[in-house]
């Protein structure tokens, strides 16, 4: 590969993890903490780039390669350009519920301190924060606590769940965390399609311990309404 296709190939790489991050659509691939990360990536890419440049500049251009008795074949290399691109261009679409792990994994659960809900009549509370509550908060914090949750709509076999993608570090962990949707405001959401975003208030029960399936609890819901899909739709964990 010639100099000049190396160092340009390295810069388009800085300057794509570079838009992505300071445009958002890095949530798509990696949780929002790692930001500073990719930040910090696209800036050392985008100036071993720029250093490599200046350099073969200077000494009038860049060395080229000795031909050994065959022919490079350089322009391949400008193919990996394409990915590049797609990158910069393309914003891909939310990850599906069928994309991602079935269930958040409670089977191992143990006793956990978690802090106290926020205060307010019924205080927003993310669905996997609810589904790790009900199975290892001791203390009972979610016991008769109205709450609200936003999520997705889930039509299953035995009813209506709401869910939402948790993203631990990336999207290639990423799992589904689900709420059984029960009680009045059920029917509300029988009759939307899979995938419609809502908000939902209502009192948890946890689901009975068992250590063979992933547990999920159930919102006895009394008011439920349809919204727009958040700009970021995943979920990630406490902590």
């Amino acid at each position: 590969m010639r100099r000049e296709t190396e160092n340009t190939i390295l810069l388009l790489v800085g300057v794509s993890v570079g838009l992505i991050a300071i445009g958002g659509e890095f949530t798509r691939y990696v949780k929002p903490g790692l930001l500073p990360w990719l930040l910090a990536t696209a800036a050392l890419l985008i100036g071993l780039a720029l250093v490599a440049i200046l350099g073969d500049i200077r000494r009038g251009g860049a060395p080229r390669d000795h031909d050994h008795g065959h022919a490079h074949r350089g322009g391949m290399a400008w193919l990996l350009v394409v990915p590049i691109v797609v990158l910069i261009f393309v914003k891909p679409p939310p990850m599906s519920a069928q994309a991602s792990t079935p269930a958040v994994n409670t089977k191992q659960a143990v006793a956990q301190q978690f802090p106290p809900l926020p205060t307010g009549r019924a205080p927003e509370v993310s669905v996997p924060d609810v589904v790790m509550r009900a199975a290892n908060d001791k203390s009972g914090s979610l016991t008769g606590r109205l709450i609200t949750v936003t999520a997705f709509v889930l039509h299953e076999k035995d009813g209506v769940d709401l869910g939402r993608i948790v993203i631990v570090c990336c999207a290639a962990d990423a799992q589904l965390a689900r709420i059984h949707l029960r009680g009045p405001a059920a029917g509300l959401a029988a009759g939307l399609p899979d995938n419609t975003w809502v908000r939902a208030e209502g009192v948890v029960t946890p689901a009975p311990y068992r250590t063979d399936i992933a547990l999920v609890p159930t919102l006895d819901a009394t008011a439920l309404s349809r919204i727009d899909a958040p700009p970021n739709p995943y979920a990630y964990p406490r902590g």
